[in-house]
């Protein structure tokens, strides 16, 4: 992994200056050579996995050190400093499942390898959730070794699950990885094939401060390799960690701490999300957009002038089922997306070889309630949002979209699963100056019959509904983007 990590600086740095003699260097760190000690010790656990490098670039023996950026203190040394990095990898931490545990389970106890307070926190306080057993009961038994190591302990053990950091997978079973390590390389395709997997959502799965990004450290006086690292470094995500690390560093920071927290971009939005407990007791949940645009746009609002504010006005259809069962069940080695929550009420049959995504995490919550393995979710942010999966799947998967018989994809075959009808009698809402839209048919229904709302306020998910809005609207000013609909009610519920 971590040779992995340098050749990727090393190759960033040739693409800028090509005719640099790059030599690679290892040491091992003292969390190797002291496999005793508890990753959760105290401050005995800051630096644990790099002071031995940042040492050496204390001492000037090396020009640069190439680390994982989350394994890292605020200032790794007294004369030392991060000056850089690179593309992030993928933030999200991964759950492995045995096949042989999810066939075995007894009453839903399992038995997860982790060594950090804040997976096990979060797992305890969320993860049953996302399991599709009616008692999920977790254990969690300490691990320690580089990410090789520990996959090897975990399939040559009797316990059920580990949960590990994505971006280390997408390394491992890179092209990078296979010129270095074949052996070990096809050893975790043969694991991956082994076990069921998930990949735990960021909004409620905050990671530690910087995982997925690597942290460039050089000496405070060595000006000729900080203007070199300068010339590739990713400045938003230097920002980004350097942000989680302050944040994290208000409550003592450290592996030790039960806290998550990640802050990363899509769709124009910057996001952000703590969540853990505090060494005093202190409970952190917060999931928010931190760079929302027009989000005064509610600014006044009384809640008359906002469509819908309840469940009836929230329901402009009613459903009719559309039997696509037998089609569904003959189905394999393909992805299925769960466009809405209702999709799986008739509990349709999904051949074990197939991936299941979620359009958001109400569908996945409502799948895991139902009894199916999902794999992971776009977290409403759209279809065409990059799934992150193609380091450990057929690229060329084909993909289908269970949804309404109006829907449409760009990228996956569309199977209906019911229809919509209007429903006899909708609200009046020619007097609205607000409106919240799940759908882009709902938007158009009413767009249709009041043309005159296309100049108020209108609000929508950041996926495929605002995609849609926009192309009609043909401005953004008047059209805001909110993580769901109870955040736009709250905008205006406590004015």
């Amino acid at each position: 992994m971590a040779k992995i990590q340098a050749l990727k600086v090393g190759n960033a740095i040739l693409t800028k200056f090509p005719t640099i003699d790059i030599i690679y260097c290892s040491k091992q760190s003292d969390g190797d050579l002291n496999p005793n000690q508890k990753l959760y010790s105290g401050n005995t656990t800051t630096g644990l996995f790099t002071h031995n490098i940042s040492a050496s670039i204390s001492n000037e023996e090396f020009d640069i050190g190439v680390h994982s950026w989350k394994d890292i203190p605020i200032e790794p040394a007294f004369n030392t400093s991060i000056f850089g990095t690179i593309e992030r990898g993928d933030m999200r931490d991964m759950l492995f499942l045995k096949k042989g545990s999810l066939t075995n389970l007894s009453n839903g106890n399992l038995n997860i390898f982790t060594s950090s307070p804040r997976r096990k926190y979060l797992s305890q306080k969320k993860l049953s959730n996302f399991l599709p057993f009616d008692k999920a009961e977790l254990n969690f038994t300490d691990i320690r070794g580089n990410i090789e190591t520990r996959l090897k302990k975990f399939f040559e053990s009797n316990v059920d699950g580990i949960l590990i950091a994505k971006t280390a997978i997408d390394r491992l079973l890179s092209k990078d990885y296979s010129s270095v390590e074949k052996e070990k390389h096809n050893k975790i395709k043969k694991y991956m094939q082994s076990s069921r997997w998930m990949i735990l959502p960021l909004s409620w799965f905050p990671t530690a401060p910087g995982q997925g990004a690597i942290g460039i450290e050089i000496h405070k006086s060595n000006t000729e390799a900080q203007k070199i690292v300068k010339q590739i470094n990713n400045e938003k995500v230097f920002n980004d960690v350097s942000d989680e690390k302050k944040i994290l560093s208000k409550y003592g920071g450290g592996c030790h701490q039960k806290i998550g927290v990640s802050i990363w971009r899509n769709k124009g939005l910057k996001l952000m999300s703590v969540c853990g407990e505090t060494e005093t007791g202190e409970t952190l949940d917060n999931y928010e957009i931190i760079n929302q645009k027009n989000a005064n746009k509610n600014d006044g609002l009384k809640i008359s002038d906002a469509f819908p504010i309840n469940e009836n006005e929230k329901r402009v259809f009613v459903r009719e089922d559309i039997d696509s069962l037998q089609k569904i069940s003959e189905i394999k080695d393909s992805l299925f997306y769960i466009s809405r929550k209702n999709v799986l009420d008739n509990k349709p049959k999904i051949h074990d070889s197939n991936l299941i995504w979620t359009s958001g995490l109400q569908s996945w919550l409502k799948a895991a309630q139902s009894g199916y393995w999902v794999n992971g979710s776009s977290e409403s942010f759209g279809e065409t949002t990059d799934f992150r999966i193609n380091s450990f799947v057929n690229s060329e998967m084909k993909k289908y979209k269970l949804s309404h018989s109006k829907s449409d994809s760009s990228n996956m075959d569309l199977i209906p699963v019911y229809k919509l009808e209007h429903r006899k009698k909708t609200a009046n809402i020619s007097n609205k100056t607000h409106f919240y839209w799940m759908s882009s048919l709902a938007f158009d229904f009413y767009v249709n019959e009041y043309p005159e709302i296309k100049s108020k306020n209108h609000a929508c998910g950041p996926g495929k509904t605002y995609d849609h809005i926009l192309r009609v609207l043909k401005n953004s000013e008047n059209l805001t983007k909110y993580l769901s609909y109870e955040d736009w009610k709250k905008s205006f519920e406590s004015k």
